[in-house]
């Protein structure tokens, strides 16, 4: 079968949401035009909000997602001839521009989800390039807002700037709040690794009891093999926050 384009979609897109109003309005024609259209023009008005909002939140995702391919894109100092994904040729350029693209959305998008989840990667970007206050303020400041999702990956980014710069009273404090009260996007097991590989770093012996009880109490899972890897020897990761 093939496959659409990215503008073939979009202008579909933008034809069925046409065709929605057009065809109200061809349903509707004769009651508007002959009385009693007040209301249904005022139902008229309403359909058109709830397609404009559609169309920002499309803009939105489209805008996000674009933020999301330079955050992730590969560091290449020298491309392959004919490589067709986005690269960049050092880290800091590649933060510096998903900092820009990402600060764009927030300021733009604000209302939506992916305003407010984008406020979350400026953190990251500022972090990644060294920024280290202001993305400890900003992601302080997203850990204390109501959306249960945002707020927890926030503390957990918040968590491992903290301890990547030896802050580890802090650290800990933080793991130790999402364990007792863990999300769906950020789980217990996964709180409980990342404490563990601080306790690396602090406690070894506590680390070890931390991590046989999760390869104990999650068998089977990720957080379970990672645990035993980090019996075995395989050495400490870096705390990674949730995508």
């Amino acid at each position: 079968m093939a496959r659409l384009t990215r503008q073939e979609l979009k202008r579909d897109e933008f034809a069925d949401r046409l065709g929605v109003v057009t065809g109200f309005f061809s349903r509707n024609r004769r009651k508007i035009v002959l009385g009693g259209g007040a209301a249904l023009l005022g139902v008229a008005v309403v359909v058109g909000g709830i397609l404009f909002v559609r169309s920002r939140q499309a803009s939105a995702a489209d805008a996000f997602g674009k933020a999301l391919v330079s955050f992730h894109a590969p560091v290449v100092a020298q491309p392959a001839p004919g490589l067709t994904i986005q690269t960049f040729k050092t880290a800091e350029e590649k933060y510096r521009t998903a900092l820009t693209q990402f600060t764009e959305v927030s300021s733009q998008y604000g209302r939506y989800q992916q305003g407010r989840w984008a406020r979350y990667y400026v953190a990251l970007c500022k972090r990644e390039l060294g920024q280290t206050a202001e993305a400890e303020k900003d992601l302080a400041g997203l850990g204390s807002t109501g959306e249960q999702d945002l707020a927890a990956v926030s503390k957990m980014a918040l968590a491992a700037l903290y301890q990547k710069v030896s802050r580890a009273e802090d650290a800990e404090k933080i793991y130790r709040e999402l364990e007792s009260n863990p999300t769906p996007i950020v789980p217990k097991p996964t709180v409980q690794i990342a404490l563990a590989e601080l306790y690396q770093r602090t406690n070894p012996s506590r680390a070890t009891a931390l991590y046989q009880q999760i390869e104990k109490d999650y068998p089977g899972t990720a957080a379970a093999d990672q645990a035993a890897k980090m019996l075995r020897g395989a050495g400490p990761v870096d705390p990674q926050p949730a995508p």
